[in-house]
């Protein structure tokens, strides 16, 4: 659910025009801010607007979604606790706008969202199903009296997709609040909402956080749409989050030396707030092509991170440059650690503590970079069928095995070749993986592609049976939205 999350505080990044909407140069300025995340620079910024304008309630909702991203993505509960009577008393402020203004359910929608999300983080369930409720209901009400008011449409469409395509475990809670999704009409409603930002100039100032969310919904759900941050022209370099996702977009299509680039030159200094989850990420990305640095980044994350998520996976990933470097007693140190840090709710540390509880496989993990790096070539070479039983003699491995071979087919685009690929993976079905379900998931895909609608029906069923496994959650949301677009 961590991409769900950071949708929602994309929506932070940008929104805006408040007892009144202000929009103006500085409130503009103060969204760059955010977006850049120079929060030096923002708190100048809003302290010099309340004075100026006191009415303004912009400053409010802008300081609201500073929080919340800090929140969400650098602190810890403790700090969250402190800060939620602030976030309580700019609440209340964005209450006191006209029921007539258009945006107050918007932003107060937007602030329940950001908060729901730390709160799910914490694993405060009960008070993050209440924050998406009242969000639904504030745009959804919104919508009706509002219905040719654009910024309604963003944070509803990605509401619409997100409870549209949550798995089942997510989605029959979801029933119990009234929760109705829909990805087609989700999608359709940032779509419209990004290209009237183009039309009207009244709209002008949205077009990023338009672009940022069209672009983050169709590369999250595996859309047809060609769709990046670069080609809707925006700034990539200027902010982390837009260079976090441009580089997901770049290792997608197999670029892992540009996604790098990328990472390693976001903005950084001691005027940008510090996000540890960046170092992460970028650590993962060298292990694939630069394994030499990729150990500078996975420990600064490590020495700098102030919650539990994602260290598990850290810890995975020195294990594996330690492997890589023939250091078996370092590898199996970093192993221990793993199953010594907290559980979190995050897939990649659910996925670590699952491979360090089975023991690592050197080959697999040499051909998952590979495939990472986008070497597809070179994992049908060295994976070849009859040379499993020299690296994999467990049911885990065996299926690994044949699923990696299946996927960098696929992506060489030998499609006839890829599908018994994939359906050798799925006779093993125990363990139940996310190598066996994203196996299920791509038959169907692939039948899907192929205009064979009937079997591509019968494997997104299957691959929505599955559960239980790390990253089920994406694997759901992607059948769910498969069986959606079948006639």
């Amino acid at each position: 659910m961590r991409h769900f999350y950071l949708l929602i505080f994309s929506l932070a990044l940008f929104s805006g025009t408040a007892q009144k909407v202000e929009f103006n140069k500085a409130m503009e300025d103060g969204i760059k801010a955010i977006a850049e995340l120079r929060y030096g620079d923002l708190h100048q910024i809003l302290t010099r607007e309340r004075k100026a304008n006191p009415g303004n309630r912009v400053p409010d909702y802008l300081e609201a979604a500073a929080l919340c991203i800090r929140g969400f993505f650098v602190e810890n509960e403790e700090w969250y606790s402190n800060n939620e009577a602030r976030l309580d008393k700019l609440f209340g402020r964005v209450e006191e706008l006209s029921d007539t203004e258009p945006y107050k359910r918007v932003f107060l929608a937007e602030m329940a969202l950001g908060r729901s999300g730390i709160h799910g983080k914490y694993k405060n369930n009960i008070k993050a199903a209440w924050g998406f409720y009242r969000a639904y209901n504030l745009l959804d009400d919104n919508l009706r009296e509002f219905p040719n008011f654009i910024p309604t449409l963003i944070p509803f469409g990605v509401l619409q997709t997100a409870v549209g395509s949550l798995p089942s475990d997510y989605k029959s809670v979801a029933s119990l609040f009234g929760f109705k999704g829909n990805i087609e009409e989700g999608l359709k409603m940032i779509r419209k909402a990004y290209y009237y930002s183009l039309a009207d100039p009244k709209l002008k100032f949205h077009r990023d956080y338009f672009g940022f969310v069209y672009a983050y919904v169709n590369y999250e759900l595996e859309t047809e749409e060609q769709v990046s941050l670069y080609t809707l022209g925006m700034d990539v370099e200027a902010s982390s989050f837009f260079t976090y996702l441009e580089a997901q977009q770049k290792l997608r299509s197999g670029d892992a030396s540009e996604a790098l680039k990328l990472l390693q030159n976001r903005p950084l200094s001691e005027d940008y707030l510090e996000v540890p989850f960046f170092e992460y990420y970028t650590g993962k990305v060298a292990l694939m092509i630069k394994p030499e640095e990729a150990y500078k980044h996975l420990t600064l994350f490590l020495k700098t991170a102030k919650d539990e998520e994602h260290r598990k996976s850290a810890y995975r990933y020195l294990a594996w440059y330690h492997l890589l470097n023939g250091q078996k007693s370092e590898a199996e140190a970093y192993r221990q650690k793993i199953m010594q840090e907290p559980e979190t709710l995050t897939g990649s540390d659910k996925q670590a503590l699952d491979e360090a509880i089975r023991g690592f496989n050197l080959a697999l993990i040499k051909a998952r970079l590979d495939f990472d790096a986008g070497r597809y070539a070179r994992i049908v070479e060295n994976l070849k069928p009859e040379g499993v039983e020299d690296c994999c003699r467990k049911n885990w491995e065996r299926q690994e095995y044949h699923y990696r071979r299946a996927r960098a087919l696929q992506e060489l685009g030998l499609i006839d070749q890829a599908i018994p690929a994939f359906l050798k993976a799925m006779e093993y079905q125990d363990p139940v993986s996310f190598s066996l379900a994203n196996s299920t998931l791509q038959v169907a895909i692939l039948f899907e592609h192929k205009g064979n609608w009937s079997q591509s029906k019968r494997y997104f069923k299957e691959a929505l049976a599955l559960e239980g496994y790390p990253f089920h959650e994406g694997v759901q949301q992607k059948a769910k939205a498969g069986l959606e677009r079948l006639p």
